[in-house]
């Protein structure tokens, strides 16, 4: 880095939409992440309690915690599963990724969390995946149903440690497969994890539109 100017890490954060990465990760508003950027004070990605605190305000109105098992025989989140295997039948769009019976690979995730009382990231597109403070990166090696496999370019719902069920594309739509056949195309692909309220019995029929549930995000 030479002297007064920026490093070449906190310039490919800040022009690939790193800032909003950054501040997910670290629990800091966009424009701490910002100055930490532009002055070359970033520290590495590791999430921290701030990051992935659950809403209290949500607690105890109708809004129940998700149980997830600690072990890889635990539960998981067993309703998402549910609602992901319920809408096998979308077809893939992007135009009409919110109608009914269609989706694309971020919506189709989008809609099942509200089936199940949980509103979804703001936009439910990949990157706001990545970022999303209510999500926890787990290790692959302890993938439980439900869990979210999320990419810059693509995302599906685990349904075991092995297979998991996504929107694929127009040739392909809805598909269960192996993980590594979902995710084929992004190696960088990282499980997270939900770790905030949802409804208690969600809902089965879904919305179509893109701002319902209960659990803010």
């Amino acid at each position: 880095m030479a002297s007064g100017g920026i490093s070449g890490v906190a310039v490919a954060l800040a022009t690939a939409g790193g800032v909003l990465l950054y501040a997910g990760f670290q629990g800091l508003d966009p424009v701490q992440a910002l100055r930490d950027i532009t002055t070359g004070k970033t520290k590495p990605l590791e999430p921290t309690p701030s990051s992935f605190t659950n809403d209290p305000t949500t607690i105890g109105q109708g809004i129940t915690q998700i149980g997830y098992g600690t072990s890889a025989g635990g539960e998981g989140f067993p309703q998402l599963v549910a609602a992901a295997m319920a809408h096998r039948s979308e077809r893939y769009s992007q135009t009409k990724r919110w109608a009914k019976g269609f989706s694309d690979c971020s919506s189709f995730v989008g809609k099942r969390l509200k089936e199940v009382g949980v509103t979804p990231p703001s936009g439910s597109t990949t990157l706001s995946y990545l970022t999303w403070g209510k999500l926890r990166t787990v290790p692959r090696s302890a993938i439980l149903p439900g869990d979210i496999l999320v990419a810059s370019g693509h995302m599906a719902i685990a349904i075991s440690p092995t297979e998991g069920i996504g929107q694929q594309n127009g040739r392909r739509n809805v598909q269960v497969d192996s993980i590594t056949n979902l995710m084929w195309g992004e190696p960088g692909w990282i499980p997270r994890r939900y770790i905030g309220a949802a409804a208690s019995g969600g809902s089965s029929g879904g919305s179509s539109g893109a701002g319902a549930g209960v659990a803010e995000a």
